[in-house]
């Protein structure tokens, strides 16, 4: 009853804060004229809007009835986000997770080869399965888009949560060419360069790349290079062709490759106490660690229109390599605490998809859109784990396969010029298999056996099959402002457990898929003669058998649903220009994400964690971002900005001990000073990062957390050819 009470609290919440936003917005445009407008514009005070592509047609973020968040690739440069790691400092209700990304509290906890991320992650289109992959370094980008909320129409492969779009920029019909440097503290050095030439014809080629090297942030005991250092360099190539009056190519080709000491695992009680604590930490003496990762792609999309619609193929492979050696010395190394010991990872993934779509063309009436999708991905794993402490060591040799096929459409069928209404469906079968072997190991050689591991899903009864929808209706309340409101569907694909279906175990082999139902209310457009944009949003999940890791009373990680849990929300964002050549962009997010009965421990069920939160979703966030250009005689600019992002604390589950670990509320701020030539031909930028040096709780693994980066200073400059 209390949770009814909240949802319909909630819903009340948004339903009267939508409606006063929509009077807001109607009387805002009452007192506007085209002649204020034209006189606004003239000034360069109307804000302009990021052009979008997330549902599968290019829109402004107004007319978009979805929760989308969209950020140019200059202002996340000039911002400094460097990979998608760092997305969470710019984008609302965004959090880095152990196995992908966590959106609105919507998160995986399964980081193995056979667990996928809730959060879709898609480069220029293609779906990039592993979360190693998602996190290299960005560049040359046009834009990053956030949809939040479950996406089981238009995006099908497991996007319970959202999606994150990163669209890099397109082969331009005209030469331009930049380079860029930065350096900054801990001997940061990074350098970008992208050279873009018009061929023969109607075709364009783009080459851009980027080095990146940094000290690590963390010392260990033996002398052995400091761990959190970063030393990596990528490259894409891409072409853009016309090929006759009605068909484009794309082709893109990127390669990266890192090679670094690896991340540091900083116990959990050490890590709560030393955010701002820069000593020494340990690994294993005389062992030195590395993480060394290699990942190439090819992405290609034809689009060709006809008189009726338009076809689009976009084809996708990716392949990777990853090699990693840990220590986890700074664990207690008595029992029963966490083990420390040396691990090492050998993995090999590759992954291919097609997708085949046919839709409406712009200037429909009806707007439609319907496809075929089919994805593939095949990894090899090999990792070793000695559990130094415990005397023990474990061995796999694992393959795993991972195959989905899918059928979906949508449509907006518009009843007057006001109002509209949208409906989609989507089939999606799924299945995945792991064959394999483990092999546990006294240290001293006594003693040495395997035991099998074989999943399969679909099995054990469980369906492989799922169909999502969709329902909605948008209303123009005025020429600037929209009301709309979503029912969507989501799930995430079922599996298994380690083992085999013969063992004994009182916890399910196979688990369920996890689903989701949304309920949106959204209300977003242009007020105070178009120098404001807002988008407002409330939302609702019923969100049923949640896939968790916990712990088996035997020893092991395993993946169990979790009947229930409740999500609510309000969120707020958008961009300000009323004050003459400034920027403010601000989003605020209110999150009430709860789990109904479960029980963590198997040993133990009077542990409840019914009504505590789930993990990182803060119930109160927010981020101001001002930016202030200063016209000089020259024509050239001094350019500031300053932005402020606040979180309330938030908790982290350790699945051994049945425990939710707190991170503390903390505050961010990050500021930039910059000039600007004339024509914004050459610039210079000093910049802070993190002024506050509080570093909060990264991914957790074995009792160990990893921390996010401290204060950053530093100068970026860069010159533009054209």
């Amino acid at each position: 009853m209390q949770h009814i009470q909240k949802k319909h609290t909630l819903l009340a919440l948004a339903i009267g804060s939508v409606l006063s936003a929509s009077t807001f917005a109607q009387e805002a445009e009452s007192t506007s004229t085209d002649a204020s407008i034209d006189e606004a514009k003239n000034e360069g005070r109307i804000y302009e809007q990021i052009e979008v592509t997330a549902l599968r047609k290019a829109q402004t973020l107004s007319s978009a009835p979805v929760a989308i968040t969209a950020v140019s690739g200059d202002k996340l440069a000039s911002e400094g986000v460097v990979n998608a790691n760092d997305l969470p400092n710019v984008l609302p209700n965004v959090q880095v997770g152990v196995a992908g990304f966590s959106i609105r509290g919507v998160a995986s906890a399964d980081f193995t080869e056979k667990g996928d991320p809730s959060t879709a992650y898609n480069l220029d289109g293609i779906y990039i399965g592993r979360f190693t992959e998602q996190s290299l370094t960005m560049f040359d980008l046009q834009r990053v888009e956030v949809l939040r909320g479950p996406q089981g129409t238009l995006y099908g492969r497991n996007a319970t949560a959202g999606v994150i779009n990163v669209i890099s920029q397109r082969p331009k019909d005209y030469f331009e060419a930049s380079v860029s440097g930065e350096v900054a503290n801990y001997n940061t050095k990074r350098t970008q360069a992208m050279v873009n030439l018009p061929l023969s014809g109607d075709t364009s080629v783009r080459v851009a790349g980027t080095v990146n090297k940094r000290d690590g942030f963390t010392e260990t005991q033996d002398g052995n290079g400091a761990l959190d250092d970063q030393n990596d360099y990528s490259i894409r190539a891409s072409l853009n062709s016309q090929l006759g009056n009605d068909t484009t190519l794309f082709v893109s080709f990127d390669y990266a490759e890192t090679d670094e000491n690896g991340p540091a695992s900083i116990a959990s009680e050490r890590a709560l106490n030393q955010n701002g604590d820069h000593s020494l930490r340990y690994q294993n003496p005389g062992i030195d660690t590395y993480d060394q990762f290699q990942a190439s792609g090819m992405t290609v999309e034809l689009n060709s229109e006809f008189t009726f619609a338009q076809l689009t193929y976009l084809f996708g492979y990716r392949e990777s390599e990853w090699r990693q050696r840990v220590a986890k010395n700074d664990i207690p190394t008595q029992p029963p605490a966490y083990s420390n010991g040396d691990f090492t990872t050998y993995q090999d993934h590759d992954q291919r998809s097609h997708e085949l779509r046919l839709s409406s063309l712009l200037d429909s009436e009806i707007q439609w859109v319907a496809g075929l999708y089919y994805f593939d991905e095949y990894a090899f794993t090999a990792p070793s784990l000695d559990f130094v402490n415990y005397g023990f060591s474990l061995d796999y040799d694992l393959g795993v396969n991972a195959e989905t096929k899918a059928a979906f459409a949508q449509a907006t069928y518009p009843f007057s010029d006001e109002f509209r209404a949208t409906t989609g469906i989507r089939y999606s079968d799924d299945k995945k298999s792991r064959v394999g072997t483990q092999i546990f190991s006294l240290n001293d050689g006594s003693l040495a056996f395997p035991s099998n591991f074989e999943g399969y899903y679909p099995g054990g009864g469980i369906s492989g099959g799922e169909t999502t929808w969709k329902l909605g209706v948008e209303y123009d309340v005025s020429s600037v402002s929209m009301l709309y409101a979503n029912i969507t569907s989501g799930y995430k694909a079922g599996g298994f457990n380690d083992g085999s279906p013969a063992d004994e175990s009182p916890v399910p082999f196979y688990y369920e898929p996890e689903t989701i139902v949304s309920y949106e209310l959204g209300l977003k457009g242009d007020a105070f003669d178009r120098d404001l944009y807002y988008s407002l949003t409330g939302f609702y999940y019923d969100y049923e058998n949640l896939q968790l890791g916990l712990v088996k009373e035997t020893g092991g990680q395993v993946t169990q649903n979790i009947p229930k849990a409740n999500v609510s929300g309000i969120e707020l964002e958008g961009a300000y220009r009323g004050i003459q050549d400034a920027t403010i962009d601000y989003s605020f997010s209110y999150l009430n994400a709860e789990y109904d009965d479960f029980y963590p421990l198997q040993s133990d069920t009077s542990i409840n964690f019914k009504g505590t939160p789930l993990d990182r979703s803060p119930e109160f966030a927010g981020r101001v971002s001002i930016t202030k250009d200063f016209y000089l005689e020259n024509g050239g600019r001094i350019s500031a900005n300053a932005a402020f992002k606040y979180s309330e604390s938030y908790v982290v589950t350790d699945g051994n001990t049945a425990t939710q670990i707190e991170q503390d509320s903390f505050t961010r701020t990050d500021m930039t000073l910059g000039y600007y030539s004339p024509g914004d031909i050459w610039y210079v930028q000093a910049f802070v990062k993190n002024l506050n040096d509080e570093r909060q709780l990264g991914m957790f693994e074995l009792g160990a957390f990893s921390l996010t980066d401290p204060r950053m200073l530093g100068i970026r400059a860069g010159y533009y050819f054209e």
